[in-house]
């Protein structure tokens, strides 16, 4: 399926005429071992072998388990990706569902990526993900910080500050000809979650 150029375009100029926010004041990174339900609202954008598309996303973090809703992304309608330590399942606006590879395989079609489905909750906390080699950097400039692991480069543009913690805004992953922009609109974290 052809991915759509012109979406991507457009996202990729709204976000670029955006202010970069900065999180200011006494914040910490989140702690995965206790930050485990959290969810993020927000818009992507994804660019592989030359074409592109964009689309709406929903993120829940159930402890181990990721349950991410697209919608109308990247010209594939609406899709719900769940991944845990279990495995990978799709399923598609019509209730059609698949596992494990043939999920990984079924999204490889649709996105035109096959993306590090495990590792991205981390890296949508701006962390590494464990058990990996990572080179993590943070400057004094966009992009704020950056973390390089399994063959993907994350560069943070934007933080914001929610229950005192530093959470990414603004950030594009990318790997080879694969590039991912993700833009987080809202962060809910569980109440009481503790700060630095």
């Amino acid at each position: 399926m052809r991915l759509l150029p012109i979406g991507l375009l457009a996202l990729l100029a709204l976000m670029g005429c955006a202010a970069t926010p900065r999180a200011t004041g006494p914040v910490a990174r989140p702690d995965p071992a206790t930050l485990q339900n959290w969810s993020a609202s927000g818009r992507l954008a994804l660019a592989a072998d030359g074409e592109g598309g964009s689309g709406a996303f929903i993120w829940e973090q159930r402890e181990e388990t990721t349950r991410l809703d697209l919608r109308g992304p990247l010209g594939v309608g609406a899709l719900q990706v769940v991944a845990s330590p279990a495995g990978l399942s799709v399923a598609d606006a019509a209730g059609r569902s698949v596992d494990t590879e043939a999920a990984r395989a079924e999204l490889q079609a649709r996105l035109g990526a096959d993306l590090p489905w495990i590792s991205l909750r981390y890296w949508m906390l701006g962390l590494p993900a464990p058990g990996e080699t990572a080179a993590v950097a943070d400057a004094g400039a966009a992009p704020w910080r950056t973390i390089e692991q399994s063959g993907w480069r994350i560069g943070y543009d934007a933080f914001t500050t929610e229950a005192g913690l530093s959470l990414p805004q603004r950030f594009t992953a990318s790997r080879g000809a694969v590039r991912v922009r993700v833009v987080v609109d809202a962060w809910t974290l569980p109440p009481g979650e503790p700060g630095p």
